[in-house]
């Protein structure tokens, strides 16, 4: 074991240079379970803007009308206490299974790694060789072969990414709108434009250059992992007791592990990690150590599983704990904010509303014939999916009082607001001491009713 491994970066070399990982393939039971999982994540991701979902898009974030489509529902500025219960779903769901399953997101459903590992690479191996094949035409000079290979794999990097650029768009401005966007100049929607460019420049960098080094250098999840993980967390680790002393195979001795040093799990790691080594914060727990390794295993006819998933008290032959306090504690919390969640989704009304004095008017108007009136703005929100008709209704009402809605019933559009005038007028009898309490209870054909109660003012009338 190198004993300075947690010194340096294995992808930095003493100078300060960055080393390219030219990263092997091996296809195991881990690496299609992978690719099934991440090819669906991506028909999800390049798909979900495009689709209908109960009318509405399937993920939309129209910033311009602070509104919010996912999976069918939709989402207003006002859902303020929804987002707060998402955010701390996907807080402690992050908690809660990064203690249970370790790194599970970065090695199987991280876009970095979905995207890198079974979309670019493959196209990368396609045009331009295994990963020796690359290494050595990168080292050497260069030749009309290297150049037109290194063309058409950006090209096609370039195409592919093109189309992601524009799903990325459709999220924020909506497949018709994407589509209309084409079809005109680039002045005529310069922000759309300059997004689509920006998202192509950076998947060039990222997928292009960059690469593993967001993983091992900017991503902050990896520093999380020591704060949230234990010894009994799932992990990729190498079975230490078993492997060692390791040995070349042609120089095996009786007492020589299972390790036979062949390299194969340092070649195909992304990040260019010795698992050997033990846990590292650079290691994605991809598992694709695990299948070359079981690969070798199978060769010489050695048990599976010298490198395999498991937890740091699995590895060393101790006793592991699934329940334990941490656990029992992001578990409670994360079903309470599903729970929460749920109620509050399937409990939502489709509609909306807020009666207000007007601001622009007096606080009460005295008319000629001695009553007196009182101006509010009724606001309406349909987040239902066809039109609805609204009646307002004064309830209990006393001798004296008038509730007038001009145009009554309301028509208000799917996913529209309208904002109409409310006149109450009323005798100055009513009145005590210059106030009065009344409720008005809002009123659709589809059985909704909500009821808010607002304050009426006038003159103090001694009675």
């Amino acid at each position: 074991m190198d004993e300075q491994f947690r010194e340096h970066l294995y992808t930095i070399d003493e100078a300060g240079r960055r080393k390219w990982v030219y990263a092997s393939c091996i296809k195991g039971r881990f690496y299609y379970l992978r690719a099934a999982v991440a090819y669906v994540l991506m028909a999800v991701y390049l798909g979900l803007p495009w689709i209908k979902i109960n009318g509405r898009p399937g993920a939309l974030f129209d910033i311009g009308n602070r509104k919010f489509f996912f999976l069918g529902f939709e989402f207003w500025a006002t859902d303020l206490f929804v987002l707060t219960l998402l955010f701390g779903l996907a807080a402690f769901g992050m908690f809660f299974f990064t203690a249970l399953f370790g790194r599970v997101w970065c090695g199987w459903a991280c876009p970095e790694t979905v995207f890198l590992e079974f979309l670019f690479r493959p196209l990368e191996r396609l045009v331009e060789g295994s990963a020796a094949q690359r290494e050595r035409r990168d080292r050497s000079g260069w030749s009309l072969e290297k150049f037109v290979r290194k063309c058409v794999k950006h090209a096609l990097c370039a195409a592919i990414s093109l189309f992601f650029a524009l799903t990325f768009v459709a999220y924020f401005w909506g497949a018709e709108k994407t589509f209309e966007i084409l079809q005109q100049s680039p002045g005529a929607n310069h922000g759309a434009w300059l997004l689509l460019a920006a998202i192509l420049a950076l998947m060039a960098f990222q997928f292009g250059w960059f690469r593993e080094q967001f993983c091992t250098v900017l991503c902050p999840y990896a520093r999380f992992q020591s704060v949230l993980m234990d010894s009994d967390s799932l992990i990729v680790g190498y079975d230490l007791v078993r492997g060692e002393q390791r040995g070349k195979l042609r120089r095996r001795k009786d007492s020589s592990g299972d390790c036979i040093d062949c390299g194969l799990c340092l070649r195909v790691c992304p990040t260019g990690i010795d698992i050997r080594n033990g846990l590292q914060l650079e290691c994605l727990a991809c598992a694709q150590c695990i299948d070359a390794c079981n690969s070798v295993m199978k060769t010489i006819g050695r048990p599976l599983g010298l490198i395999r998933y498991d937890t740091g008290n699995g590895l060393l032959g101790r006793e592991m704990r699934v329940l334990r306090p941490r656990i029992l504690f992001y578990g409670v919390l994360l079903l309470a904010y599903v729970f929460s969640l749920s109620v509050l989704l399937y409990r939502r009304p489709d509609t909306e509303f807020q009666i207000s004095r007007a601001k622009e008017s007096e606080l009460f108007s005295v008319l000629p014939d001695g009553r007196t009136t009182n101006l509010f703005r009724l606001h309406i929100s349909n987040k239902g999916t066809k039109t609805r008709s609204y009646r307002l209704v004064l309830e209990n009402n006393d001798v004296g009082i008038e509730c007038i809605v001009p145009g009554m019933p309301v028509a208000v559009s799917a996913g529209a607001m309208a904002t109409v005038p409310v006149f109450i007028s009323f005798e100055h009898f009513v009145m005590s001491g210059g106030k009065r309490a009344v409720s008005l209870t809002l009123y659709d054909q589809e059985g909704f009713a909500g009821t808010q109660q607002i304050m009426l003012l006038g003159p103090a009338v001694e009675k």
